[in-house]
């Protein structure tokens, strides 16, 4: 029996069976290859791996970091947010003292916003009070410099800056993030903490757009950002989520997993998020392209579909437990 993956239009399959969050084959999980509700990707002959642990520790985020991290070198800063800290603060710092000379990093909020996260030495101020007072934390605008990179074949923006510091300072970046529902974006994720979450306050403002409204606009804005962003970093960036304690609502007529899911790991964004959507909701593709505009809004599963009609990453995955 092999664990050869092949792709219809619609899903990823595993030996010829449609894998879904409901039909993880035995087979399937004995050869460590699993498949959630994978998307076809026509950028990539072969989909993306995402690492999987259904047990939230320390020891199993440091091993799905081993498996994505081997692009990176030199100096790593691995990218928190910076109002939830606190949040899996444990395994933040279990995964930090195995790299040896990292950083915490973060980026200032949107250059409109207020508030004590806008600016540079509050914002350490903030992150220090919710526990991080272990290691170094380097917020990139610290010097105010920024560079502009292009967005080839975005949905609307063509470029989206940044801090300089991101694509010269260091040698890697660890997109850390606390998978939460409910957000602004439907889910916070890996993309939302690199798509807004690494570009310079302006560059926060412009996808946020006027008025900071939760319109078909701002999810297009993000895919857009996230694609620049990743496309500059290449191999230098990658993605980690943790999931817990997490409560979603029901939608296309499926009732969510809730509580502690597990953490996911993989170099392509929007493909770690897939998965975690995959984990949580289920939604075959008919489903999930069936839903109102309003309830993809809410779901997130607007901001996953902006993400590929951009070629920001891939929707299709295959799912490796660890």
């Amino acid at each position: 029996m092999t664990n050869d993956v092949k792709k219809s239009p619609d899903r990823t399959e595993l030996l010829g069976f449609p894998i879904t969050r409901r039909r993880l084959t035995a087979a399937g999980a004995a050869a460590g290859l699993l498949g959630l509700a994978g998307r076809a990707s026509a950028a990539a002959a072969e989909p993306p791996e995402v690492y999987y642990s259904p047990v939230v520790s320390a020891e199993k985020l440091i091993e799905a970091y081993e498996r994505v991290s081997a692009g990176l070198s030199g100096r790593i800063g691995i990218k928190i947010h910076g109002g939830e800290a606190r949040v899996n603060l444990p395994l933040f710092r279990a995964l930090q003292e195995h790299i040896p000379g990292s950083d915490f990093v973060e980026c200032n909020w949107a250059s409109d916003f207020g508030g004590a996260r806008r600016w540079t030495a509050s914002h350490i101020e903030e992150i220090r009070r919710q526990g991080v007072d272990f290691a170094p934390v380097d917020v990139l605008d610290r010097d105010d410099r920024y560079e502009t990179i292009p967005v080839e074949g975005g949905n609307e923006l063509t470029e989206i800056e940044v801090p300089a510091a991101l694509l010269h300072d260091y040698g890697g970046i660890v997109v850390l993030t606390n998978f939460k529902i409910p957000s602004f974006a439907g889910y916070t994720g890996v993309v939302k903490n690199i798509g807004i979450g690494l570009a310079s306050p302006d560059g926060k403002a412009r996808v946020h757009g006027k008025g900071y409204e939760r319109t078909e606009g701002f999810f297009s804005r993000l895919a857009d950002a996230t694609k620049g962003i990743r496309a500059a970093m290449g191999t230098k960036m990658v993605g980690m989520s943790i999931i817990t304690g997490l409560k979603a609502d029901p939608y296309g007529g499926v009732t969510p997993k809730g509580g502690d899911l597990g953490i996911l790991a993989s170099l392509d964004p929007v493909a770690c998020d897939q998965a975690a959507c995959d984990l949580i909701w289920g939604l075959p593709p008919d489903a999930a392209r069936k839903l109102t505009t309003r309830e993809k809004i809410d779901s997130g599963y607007l901001q996953l579909e902006d993400l590929e009609r951009c070629g920001a990453g891939s929707r299709a995955y295959r799912l490796v437990r660890i």
